[in-house]
């Protein structure tokens, strides 16, 4: 028998579910979108972008495992990778990081590994706040989670409004399961089904395509981005296409990768392709006159063609 996310123990129909009960009463078009984005009359010109992520239960092989500064580079991914999809260039840069017993070396090498990662973004840490929560946290545990604050034009904002038929979806590779999907993983090793190698296999830092799609940005080279963590593929997607549109994929254009194929053979098509993200970290929507460009940028993510925008027939 196939083990499903939900059986693992993670509903992702709970959480848009959430997300459907937050948006009728909080009642901001932020609600939904990768980022939220606020403007001030202090800078007119442009709009503040907000987020906030944490790595999920991939800290728990993270911490097994002593890679203390990956679960750094993780949480600067999982929180700019989605602060870059509105085009967003990261500022600054918050941690919460609660533990059951506060170890002044674990914990040193996680802030000394984020403030060296964020400056590869022009990114600063400029705090933070250390818990120690030994009725909540178990011993020889911690959890993370980041804040990041950006800044973009409002007329260089990426938004789905810009996307257009025949516009073409670009995919850039991922570097394994990056944040997403970890409690589906770890059931799965837990059950003698995933081996230990292969495990760690999927621990590989996420990537972080922050520098390519801000110079594509600059360049008015691309009309939205989606980051590819849980919903898949086609849920992230369906977040940056307008209501007359969809997304015509082409999976067989995904660079294979032996890790996706195990857990496609272990859990389905279907679910693999709905929890994980097969491969692709983020998708790059452009015009056709400008793949050649987004390729050219992009291509330490060894960037494929991996859709097309059609028009959604079945629009009533």
């Amino acid at each position: 028998m196939k083990i499903s996310y939900e059986q693992a123990g993670v509903s992702i129909v709970k959480a848009d579910a959430l997300t459907a009960l937050i948006q009728k009463e909080v009642k901001n078009e932020n609600i939904g979108m990768f980022a939220g984005f606020y403007e001030h009359p202090v800078l007119p010109d442009y709009y503040l972008v907000s987020c906030t992520d944490g790595v999920g239960t991939k800290i728990i092989p993270l911490i097994k495992y002593n890679l203390i500064e990956i679960a750094a580079i993780d949480l600067i991914a999982m929180n700019l990778n989605d602060m870059i999809c509105l085009g967003a260039a990261p500022m600054f840069f918050l941690d919460y990081f609660a533990t059951h017993s506060l170890d002044i070396e674990i914990t040193s090498r996680f802030i000394k590994a984020l403030k060296t990662e964020l400056s590869k973004y022009n990114c600063a840490l400029i705090g933070g706040e250390t818990a120690e929560l030994n009725e909540l946290v178990a011993n020889g545990h911690f959890d993370v989670g980041g804040f990041a604050v950006g800044l973009v034009k409002k007329d260089k904002m990426l938004k789905k409004e810009n996307v257009k038929e025949d516009d073409v979806i670009i995919g850039l590779k991922s570097s394994g399961p990056h944040s997403n999907g970890y409690t589906l993983i770890r059931k799965l090793h837990e059950q003698g089904l995933l081996s230990e190698e292969e495990l760690k296999e999927t621990l590989e830092p996420t990537y972080i395509y922050v520098n390519e799609i801000l110079k594509l940005c600059e360049e008015n080279a691309i009309k939205v981005c989606a980051h590819i963590t849980g919903g898949g593929i086609a849920g992230n997607l369906e977040r940056i296409i307008p209501d007359s549109l969809c997304a015509e994929v082409f999976t067989k254009n995904i660079p294979d990768n032996p890790i996706f194929k195990k857990l496609e053979d272990l859990v389905g098509s279907e679910e693999a392709y709905k929890t994980f993200n097969m491969g692709v970290g983020m998708c790059v929507i452009t015009s056709p006159d400008k793949v050649n460009r987004v390729i050219e940028v992009c291509k330490a993510y060894e960037p494929f063609v991996l859709g097309k925008i059609i028009s959604n027939i079945h629009k009533k």
